[in-house]
């Protein structure tokens, strides 16, 4: 068991000192070299703990599940996340993606992300820590979510991820793939704000006016619940809120 706490901590390690290979940790090369590695595991036992490293029974493993391999371990991870640490006010959704090049029935290629290849993660962090609450991993049909009528795929995903910390106050900061009038008024029933980029043309969106905008130009709708702002740069930004009110002031 010490052995495997010294492995994970080595794992851990080498996000932190990042290397071309993982045969780089046990280099003696002056130019390359970090001792403290050898000094955990010799690189053949490290590689061959990583080779046989395996998580579940395939005997009573349930196969339809895609991350049956792992899911054991996502479990335990996700709910100590959310035992160690109670989180401030503001809470954050958004994607990550992990790079993967192997084979993976999952798989997801965003090409506007850094590495485009990857598995792809929601991820929900405590604003002004970062600290990661919960994590789900997108599997396509089989995501692990619970889904709701009338919110979609991506309000599902933001009432699994809140499902704890509703009705507690905190206030959710999400990009316009996630925000619409349905979702924050759905958040603000459950004592939760919101705020976030919007798309124009979600439902329940408010019409502005069609004129051209000159850069800096900002107009506001508001229903006493939910604020709705079109502001323009180079181009329009349309922000929705149930927490802020139709009110400019000076920063920097």
């Amino acid at each position: 068991i010490s052995e495997m706490y010294t492995f994970l901590v080595t794992v851990l390690l080498m996000g932190i000192v990042k290397k071309n290979s993982l045969r780089d940790y046990w280099s003696t090369d002056p130019m390359f070299a970090t001792p403290f590695f050898a000094t955990l595991f010799s690189q053949d036992r490290f590689l061959i703990l990583l080779r046989c490293l395996h998580f579940v029974n395939n005997a009573t493993a349930i196969l339809s599940d895609p991350l049956y391999k792992i899911r054991i371990v996502l479990i335990s991870l996700t709910s100590a996340f959310g035992r160690v640490f109670v989180p401030y006010k503001d809470l954050c959704i958004d994607e990550s993606l992990m790079l993967w090049k192997g084979r993976l029935a999952f798989r997801q290629y965003i090409p506007s992300k850094r590495h485009r290849f990857g598995v792809k993660f929601f991820v929900m962090c405590d604003v002004k820590t970062g600290y990661v609450l919960d994590i789900i991993v997108y599997t396509g049909s089989t995501t692990d979510i619970k889904h709701y009528e009338g919110l979609g795929v991506s309000g599902s995903v933001v009432m699994t991820m809140l499902a704890p910390h509703l009705g507690k106050g905190h206030t959710l900061y999400v990009d316009n793939w996630y925000s619409s009038p349905t979702l924050f008024q759905h958040l603000l029933f459950n004592c939760t704000g919101a705020c976030g980029t919007v798309r124009s043309n979600r439902k329940g969106m408010p019409a502005f006016g069609c004129r051209k905008m000159q850069r800096g130009e900002v107009e506001f709708q508001e229903n006493g619940q939910q604020l709705a702002v079109k502001w323009h740069d180079k181009r329009d930004v349309h922000v929705l809120s149930t927490v802020h009110t139709a009110t400019m002031s000076a920063t920097g």
